[in-house]
């Protein structure tokens, strides 16, 4: 006789058996995959956020220079200026004059001109955009 038989006339009930139930192994999958999917949620939302950091210190890095390299490089007009430094990246160099009530324009030899550096990129259906102000001072008309 088997084994099976032998212990089920012995105690009276069959005996249990070791392993996972069909129910037990799905509802272990399906905790399995609603954790694989926020974990993947969240490392691509990571790394969206590391490229647009990457993105906005690129465009910062870039406003600095151009900013520093205005009326040093470049012989500066009042108006605005635009270009672009590659595909991604385009800036726009806005003069105009700068007047304040400390400073008496007839003592002054050089006239002081308020730089704004915008530069700015496509990011899908939206346009970020960093600019900087800085203070130069170009040769008066007087």
């Amino acid at each position: 006789m088997s084994r099976l038989r032998t212990q089920r006339r012995k105690s009276g009930r069959v005996p249990r058996q070791s392993g996972f139930s069909l129910l037990e192994v799905l509802v272990a999958f399906s905790i399995l995959a609603l954790a694989l999917g926020v974990l993947l949620q969240a490392f691509s939302t990571g790394v969206r956020g590391v490229t647009q950091s990457g993105l906005y210190s690129r465009a910062m890095l870039l406003a600095e220079s151009k900013l520093a390299q205005a009326g040093r490089d470049e012989v500066l007009y009042e108006g605005e200026h635009s270009g672009e430094f590659d595909d991604i990246f385009r800036w726009r160099v806005s003069l105009i004059p700068y007047e304040s009530e400390d400073l008496d324009p007839r003592k002054l030899s050089l006239d002081p001109v308020a730089v704004t550096v915008e530069v700015e990129w496509d990011e899908g259906d939206r346009t970020p955009r960093i600019a900087l102000t800085g203070l130069r001072l170009l040769p008066g008309n007087r």
